[in-house]
């Protein structure tokens, strides 16, 4: 696996520009944010979701990427500069592999973009990173989720049945995965 590049790179798209996380995006990550229907499906993020827990985000995230475990980006549309949502990869060095994850705010939703943001980490992971692999995983009863993984050419790999629990219920995790060969 190659270093993340220094400073964090910004990538595009037909229609969005994935770029890191700014301080000033706070206000807007912590209003797209809290909403339980995005804190339903995520391991990570809590409901309610507060202006605290947007700066203290956005700060672990810049130390990750600065120790090499992680690249978080603002998922930004480029037409109006609007924030949207995340995208991001988890690294492990190690074994030149990572996770990735994004979430998206509802008003997005079917359009198209979480699959367009997931092909800029594929091609960011594998081309620029020099990847061998790329996995993700998503909650069992989020079929979009697994629909937008499939779409962007992840593979399915298998089912983890109550694997994670969030509150007082276990969730079934689904996993995906593609090689750098498969690319």
């Amino acid at each position: 696996m190659q270093p993340l590049p220094n400073p964090q790179p910004e990538l595009t798209t037909e229609r969005l520009l994935l770029r890191a996380l700014r301080e000033e995006d706070a206000p807007a990550l912590a209003k797209i944010a809290n909403d339980p229907e995005i804190g339903k499906y995520l391991s990570s993020i809590p409901y309610p979701y507060s202006l605290e827990d947007a700066h203290k985000f956005i700060a672990s995230r810049a130390k990750a990427y600065a120790e090499n475990d992680a690249a978080e980006f603002a998922v930004v549309e480029k037409e109006s500069g609007a924030l949207m949502g995340i995208a991001m990869m988890d690294l492990n060095p190690k074994d030149n592999h990572a996770t990735l994850g994004y979430w998206l705010g509802k008003v997005y939703w079917g359009k198209g973009y979480a699959t367009e943001a997931v092909r800029a980490l594929l091609h960011f992971g594998f081309e620029i990173l020099q990847l061998h692999r790329i996995t993700a995983h998503r909650f069992g009863d989020n079929e979009a989720s697994g629909k937008v993984l499939l779409k962007a050419g992840l593979k399915l790999e298998g089912r983890r049945r109550e694997h994670f629990k969030k509150g007082e219920i276990y969730h079934d995790v689904v996993d995906y995965g593609l090689l750098a060969r498969e690319w």
